[in-house]
């Protein structure tokens, strides 16, 4: 156990060194404006910085979100939660006929480099998968990562 710990305290540790929590007063007003101005209703707002961009973790509606704003303002990527049963219908075709043994466990909506895909975590009794979809219904490569 000892040699466990001692192995896995260095991996978390560089881990958590990767992106870097800081206050809102460190983040450039123009990306807390144009945060402000497409989200003006988030609370629980939470600011990291990764790398060159600005991440922004909140809830809004009660949904767990999370946006990447360059240092210009624009926004990069947002992921939000959502319901099952605010999949797309084409979506949703996809998982029933391609994944059937299937239950959704999971579902996110990521908007990044104007595309709208959809991360859908699925289980059975055996296994879970992770699947990406794209807004027209057809898997993307399960090997892509949109996080």
């Amino acid at each position: 156990m000892k040699k466990l710990l001692i192995i896995a305290i260095p991996l978390l540790t560089a881990f958590s060194s990767c992106a870097q929590e800081i206050p809102q007063s460190s983040v450039p007003s123009v990306v807390v404006n144009a945060f402000q101005q497409k989200f003006p209703k988030a609370s629980g707002i939470e600011w990291e910085k990764k790398g060159d961009l600005y991440e922004a973790e909140f809830d809004l509606k009660f949904e767990d979100h999370k946006v990447l704003i360059d240092g210009t303002g624009k926004i990069v990527k947002h992921k939000e939660e959502i319901n099952a049963a605010d999949l797309p219908a084409v979506v949703k075709e996809t998982i029933k006929k391609g994944f059937s043994t299937y239950k959704i466990d999971d579902a996110d909506r990521i908007e990044t480099q104007g595309l709208v895909i959809y991360k859908v975590e699925l289980e059975n009794s055996k296994e879970d998968k992770k699947i990406y979809i794209g807004e027209d219904g057809k898997i993307i490569d399960a090997n892509a990562s949109y996080e």
